[in-house]
């Protein structure tokens, strides 16, 4: 059998900048190649796929790039990874005495604005809320670290809050809350086509969830063959709740509620609940299949 010599590169997305592209742009321009892969696993692509246009090779993307070797690397990792509690305890509604839940680590500028506005709005003392800073954080929930279920090695050097990808955080915090407030890694999900652990913590922790972002996530759930909850709330707003500018002032309505209302929403919506749980192993399972079939060797 003949030894294969062609020159293949493999660019992965993880930590990519904009001054790293540049370095590898100069590379590439000074190599002959027949092969770029490119890889997207746990980070989004590389923005902008076009520029790889003016070399003269095959192009092969995975991951989180559209298109044939597309794969949902989180939802894989999340499914064997999470440690969630038990269906019981997840479903028990008497337990929601608390409006909303927003947990953020890293301030990138979409987090920011929305604590910005739920801060002005005085809304984070009615809400389980925290945010990362430089050498501060805040958190306005039970902290336990004999049971907060901590990633391995998680730091709370850098953001001053663990990174905690997972378990869904203390069982008490969880319990307590009624919708998941989710700002992803990236603003613009279907720009990007990547998302974390963040949309899926929800999914898998059975509560209703709204999403920050340009269309509230509503097509990338659609797509992927979730439901959203953005039309769950007309019995107390008018507003459009996949419109992220609403999103601080629909909590304020939501806010204004009784934890009777909160536990009889939370069963009212405990069959679209149900459905994206269940959906999620469907989500992953084809996801496996992918791998199976050798979607990785194929490249």
């Amino acid at each position: 059998m003949a030894r294969d010599t062609s020159r293949t590169v493999v660019i992965n997305s993880v930590w990519y900048s904009t001054e790293y592209h540049q370095q590898v742009l100069a590379w590439l321009r000074n190599n002959q190649l027949d092969r770029i892969v490119l890889v997207a696993m746990i980070d989004a692509a590389i923005p902008r796929p076009e520029w790889y246009a003016e070399f003269d090779c095959e192009v092969v993307s995975v991951g989180y790039y559209p298109g044939d070797h597309s794969l949902d690397f989180c939802a894989v990792f999340v499914n064997k990874f999470l440690n969630a509690p038990t269906m019981d305890q997840l479903t028990d509604a008497s337990k929601i005495d608390t409006a909303y839940m927003c947990l953020n680590r890293k301030p990138h500028w979409h987090r920011q604005k929305l604590y910005n506005e739920l801060q002005s709005l005085d809304l984070l003392p009615h809400g389980m809320v925290s945010m990362g800073g430089s050498g501060t954080a805040t958190r306005s929930l039970v902290v336990d670290t004999d049971h907060d279920n901590l990633a391995p090695n998680a730091s709370r050097e850098h953001y001053g809050i663990p990174n905690d990808i997972v378990s869904l955080g203390h069982v008490e915090n969880w319990q307590r809350h009624f919708v998941n407030i989710v700002t992803e890694t990236f603003y613009d999900i279907n720009r990007t086509g990547f998302v974390s652990e963040k949309i899926y913590k929800p999914v898998v922790g059975c509560r209703p969830f709204l999403v920050y972002d340009p269309d509230g996530g509503t097509q990338w759930l659609r797509d992927h063959g979730f439901e959203s909850y953005v039309t769950d709330f007309r019995d107390i707003t008018d507003l459009d709740l996949a419109m992220p500018d609403n999103l601080a002032d629909f909590l304020v309505v939501l806010c204004e509620q009784t934890p009777q209302y909160w536990q009889a929403k939370y069963l009212a919506l405990q069959e679209k609940i149900l459905y994206n749980k269940h959906h999620f192993t469907d989500h992953v399972q084809h996801q496996w299949i992918k791998i199976k079939q050798g979607i990785l060797c194929q490249v």
